[in-house]
């Protein structure tokens, strides 16, 4: 398969890409600094900018089967970069007709406004 991998440069997406590769799959993997982008043969590195637009996002993903968002700003940008990044990869996975879409994150991951998260199941 052809791959997207959205925040290509973190941890996660470092052990997604090393088992997306030894599966066959074909890469290209988005970052900010995509010198950090684990260097792997079938693995292209490319420039992805999360405030860029839905068409320049498209661009990125164009050709791809599947896209797997990992993307996220450790809360430094919770907004732009954690939800509206991701419903911008969504909207450029639908206008491309790409149907398969994986969102690995952890938009809570700071909570510490002392709500209850006992609600959540495990």
């Amino acid at each position: 398969m052809q791959i997207f991998v959205a925040g290509g440069s973190s941890r996660v997406a470092t052990e997604l890409i090393k088992d997306l590769v030894a599966d066959s799959n074909t890469v290209v993997a988005g970052a900010r600094h995509e010198d950090h982008i684990i260097k792997l043969d079938n693995v292209k590195a490319v420039h992805m900018d999360l405030h860029s637009s839905v068409d320049d996002l498209a661009k990125l993903m164009k050709g791809r089967d599947a896209v797997y968002f990992t993307a996220g700003s450790r809360g430094k940008d919770l907004l732009q970069t954690d939800a509206y990044g991701a419903v911008k990869t969504m909207q450029a996975a639908k206008k491309l007709g790409i149907e398969r879409y994986i969102l690995v994150q952890s938009l809570l991951w700071n909570l510490t406004s002392g709500i209850s998260m006992a609600w959540i199941k495990y």
